[in-house]
């Protein structure tokens, strides 16, 4: 954000910065044996290239060289980033530069310039994801069985959502910018969905999940369970080795198979009784159960509404599904995003 905002006497410096960083990804430079960023700053960097792009064209600290600048090095970030939500992290900033922004709307809500051809687009992300991070950071079980690295559910469900952004127009109803300012907040919406937007962000502040798209909030709503689980409290080194047990490409099986290892109703008093790992299921490689307790500073503690709408979607017609990774009875979904809602009501009383 800095390299947009500064004036042409810093520019050069801001930009060599930013690929200074990105050469601590560079496993193969000179004089280096491996990756050298950790994993919380390469989170970091992704994370600031997707607030610089949600600027968009007419925002006063967005000029088209500095855009060019911008991609070309998310690009870089997301060949050489080894976690998973750097990648979707990137796929996200990328849809949102990768977007016409044009004050023509067609009747139909897409813009009156050449649509982006969002599979061409979205499928060339794809295949940059992680093409050129350490292979130090690959696990045995990033691979299939013919020898192909396998994608991320989170990256792959991210990388549909985009293509749909690209496809409308309405990046709001498919991506966000902050997980928590997302969760936090209901939202509003614009009295015709299809209406041209005149901010000088794809999406502002004032847009909550309630503006998201139902297979959106459910994305969303599992992103912040695994962060919250990789995250949560405790010292440096204790989350940087949480982080690498997370930096898989596959999820751990209390978010695909069952959800009773999270127990979600514990309370503060009970933190010391269930460190991290404790209630995994046996040989679970990620040994991050059980969820943090009620009391404790997650992330971003789940709001009591937002889980009732987790609870709607699997209740209510046409959206009555699971997400594709979910592998688990949808009562047992609803069962535990109830027990969630009630955990953030007797947090907040």
């Amino acid at each position: 954000m800095m390299v947009g905002s500064v004036t042409d006497k810093y520019k050069r410096q801001a930009k060599e910065r930013v690929e200074l960083w990105l050469k601590h990804l560079d496993h193969n430079r000179p004089g280096a044996e491996r990756a050298e960023l950790p994993l919380i700053l390469e989170i970091a960097l992704a994370q600031g290239f997707k607030f610089a792009a949600n600027r968009r064209r007419r925002h006063p600290n967005t000029n088209e060289e500095t855009r060019e600048f911008m991609v070309q090095q998310a690009e870089i970030l997301l060949a050489r980033s080894r976690y998973w939500y750097s990648q979707l992290t990137i796929i996200h900033a990328l849809c949102l530069w990768e977007l016409p922004d044009s004050p023509g709307r067609s009747p139909t809500g897409y813009s009156d310039t050449p649509r982006v051809d969002a599979s061409q687009a979205v499928t060339r992300w794809l295949g940059i994801a992680g093409s050129k991070r350490d292979p130090r950071s690959r696990k045995p079980g990033d691979f299939t069985s013919d020898g192909r690295e396998r994608l991320h559910p989170f990256v792959a469900e991210a990388a549909e959502l985009a293509a749909l952004a690209l496809e409308t127009g309405h990046p709001e109803r498919y991506l966000w910018i902050d997980e928590k300012g997302a969760m936090d907040s209901v939202g509003s919406t614009p009295a015709n969905p299809s209406d041209y937007r005149k901010h000088n962000l794809w999406i502002p502040p004032s847009v909550g999940w309630s503006t998201l798209h139902p297979r959106a909030q459910q994305l969303l709503a599992d992103v912040l369970l695994l962060l919250n689980l990789a995250e949560r409290d405790g010292a440096p080194d204790e989350v940087d080795e949480r982080l690498e047990r997370a930096n898989r490409t596959d999820l751990p099986p209390c978010l695909t198979k069952g959800r009773e290892p999270l127990h979600p109703d514990r309370t503060v008093g009970m933190a010391d009784d269930a460190p991290p790992g404790s209630t995994c299921l046996r040989d679970c490689p990620f040994e991050m159960c059980p969820y943090p307790a009620k009391g404790q500073q997650p992330r971003a503690e789940l709001q009591e509404t937002f889980c009732r709408q987790q609870q709607a979607l699997l209740r209510t017609k046409p959206t009555r599904h699971r997400a594709p990774w979910q592998d688990m009875p949808r009562k047992e979904l609803v069962r535990f995003w109830g027990t969630m809602a009630r955990r953030s009501r007797t947090r907040a009383e």
